[in-house]
């Protein structure tokens, strides 16, 4: 099953150190934009403060994230943007996962609850992907 997956998703994991079940499964194939690595390197000393994380822990997690997770330039969505800051309305900051989520017509995996409003796109919670895969 593929997912555009929301850097929240990552930082909730990374901070509860619950990455293995659910991003390991081969039932999922994950997918972000460039920007997830950016977001994650640029708060990279609070989530290892919240997470309890040695530097040498959070190293071989962010690179089996950056194993795991396909990237996805922006050139190839970059059309979808102007839907996406128009379904997101006033908090286009996530408009580079929706657009993304629009280009590979899939579902998109966040806790963010104005999510589910949106019609033309499936958001799924972390409970709900946890269903899908068992």
């Amino acid at each position: 099953m593929k997912l555009v997956v929301d850097a929240n998703i990552i930082f909730s994991a990374l901070i509860a150190g619950k990455l293995t079940d659910i991003f390991l499964s081969p039932k999922l194939e994950l997918f972000a934009p460039e920007l997830l690595f950016v977001e994650i390197r640029k708060h990279k000393e609070e989530l290892k403060q919240k997470s309890h994380l040695s530097e040498e822990d959070f190293e071989i997690i962010f690179n089996l994230l950056r194993r795991r997770i396909k990237i996805v330039s922006m050139t190839r969505f970059i059309h979808n943007f102007r839907k996406a800051e128009e379904l997101l309305e006033d908090h286009i900051k996530d408009a580079p996962y929706l657009a993304l989520a629009l280009e590979l017509r899939c579902p998109f995996w966040s806790y963010e609850k104005r999510f589910k409003k949106i019609k033309d796109i499936e958001c799924l919670t972390t409970k709900e992907v946890a269903k899908l895969i068992k």
